[in-house]
């Protein structure tokens, strides 16, 4: 177990020792399914919702995952485990995480221009996960992981073809780390500080969906083939009995 995931195990034990603090998570209702984290007082954001494709921005992790330091370190956590309910008549055929990893490294240079001795070191990390409630299946399980970022880097993690119909959670864990200690110079014996940071950018749920037909959908569907199947037999008789009489 590394050093990344020893952290995320002690965050989510003392966020979940807070977890039963008293207010009403915010839940967003579609045809196809309801999503809500109870972990979370923070709303989240349905961003679009048509054709079977819904994308939730997701503003709790954007507001936890950020963190920027000129001395020494600073860090952030976030924990987040979504509860899908699936609505009759639908299947979630699938579901995504996606995010813009966003950093900045400044390390001071010497007087004469050369590199400074001074520090700048950013790390962002996420696990996203999906399984069956209550947990018995992994549907999905992915990470991400970027260190020493300066500028953006964009990512998606998603999970493969799925038909659920019943309800599941998604799991999403994040940390970002910065630290900065700054240059010194005979001129500045106090250092000239270093700048870092990091942020996630953009963290949205994409969850695709699909209508099932209800058995009297399928009734139809199959007599109406019966129909067509009938038909064709009977054009197929029709020809043949044709060409008969052409050849006598």
């Amino acid at each position: 177990m590394n050093m990344m995931t020893r952290l995320l195990m002690v965050a989510a034990l003392a966020l979940i020792s807070v977890a039963a603090a008293a207010h009403t998570p915010a839940r967003i209702d579609t045809a196809a399914f309801s999503i809500v984290n109870p972990w979370s007082a923070s709303a989240e954001v349905l961003l679009s919702d048509a054709d079977g494709v819904t994308r939730i921005g997701l503003a709790s992790a954007a507001s936890d995952l950020s963190a920027a330091t000129s001395s020494y370190q600073q860090g952030s956590f976030y924990g987040g485990l979504f509860e899908v309910t699936v609505h009759a008549g639908y299947r979630v055929t699938g579901f995504a995480f996606s995010g813009i990893f966003e950093g900045m490294l400044e390390v001071p240079p010497n007087p004469d221009g050369s590199p400074g001795d001074g520090v700048a070191y950013n790390s962002g990390y996420v696990e996203f996960s999906a399984g069956s409630r209550p947990y018995g299946v992994l549907y999905s399980e992915h990470a991400q992981r970027i260190d020493m970022l300066d500028g953006a880097v964009p990512f998606s993690m998603a999970s493969g073809p799925l038909a659920l119909s019943s309800d599941f959670n998604l799991s999403l864990q994040g940390l970002i780390m910065v630290s900065a200690y700054p240059t010194v110079t005979p001129e500045h014996p106090e250092g000239i500080d270093s700048f870092a940071s990091m942020r996630l950018a953009n963290p949205m749920f994409t969850i695709y969906t699909t209508a099932v037909p209800e058995p009297a959908s399928y009734a139809m569907l199959l007599a109406g083939m019966a129909v067509l199947e009938t038909r064709r037999r009977r054009l197929e008789r029709c020809r043949c009995s044709a060409a008969k009489s052409g050849a006598a």
